[in-house]
């Protein structure tokens, strides 16, 4: 049986990083349902169960018990539309809801990117910092020079004399 990773986390929460990781990291096979607002995860419950994992398998035996939640979006609306119970509320809710989830994903991928850009900015910062202090390390040792070439420079003058 399929089932979103929407669903899945929608079932337990707890598990909602967990899932999302590990299909993210390719560790649970899931693929992207073209056509659909989001592209949402579509896994299999045999892959749930084969995971290696007792939280996956106990969750695709509830996914299993309870047929009517894990039957995805689009199946629940053609059935829904068969009997003639599909309103127009509930389609805007299932485009609210993609769109929530379009969001989220982009807010997500932002927020890593920020993070991203302040860690290089605080490598730049201690590299600026360690380039500082050998710069004024160097400007101590000009100096230290300069004044022993003009210590010797006076020697010699003075022996001139």
């Amino acid at each position: 049986m399929e089932v979103t990773l929407a669903q899945l986390v929608q079932m337990a929460p707890e598990l909602g990083a967990l899932l999302r990781d590990d299909v993210r990291h390719g560790r649970l096979p899931a693929t992207r349902k073209r056509g659909v607002a989001g592209r949402p995860y579509v896994l299999r419950t045999e892959d749930l169960e084969s995971a290696g994992r007792p939280e996956y398998r106990e969750l695709a035996e509830a996914l299993n018990r309870t047929p009517e939640m894990a039957m995805t979006r689009t199946k629940r609306s053609v059935a829904a539309a068969s009997y003639g119970m599909r309103s127009e509320g509930s389609e805007l809710f299932d485009i609210v809801e993609s769109q929530h989830m379009m969001l989220k994903d982009l807010v997500q991928v932002l927020t890593e990117e920020m993070r991203g850009r302040y860690d290089r900015i605080d490598r730049q910062q201690m590299q600026m910092q360690e380039l500082s202090y050998k710069l004024g390390q160097a400007h101590q040792e000009i100096a230290r020079l300069e004044r022993l070439l003009a210590e010797r420079s006076f020697a010699r003058v003075d022996e001139a004399k």
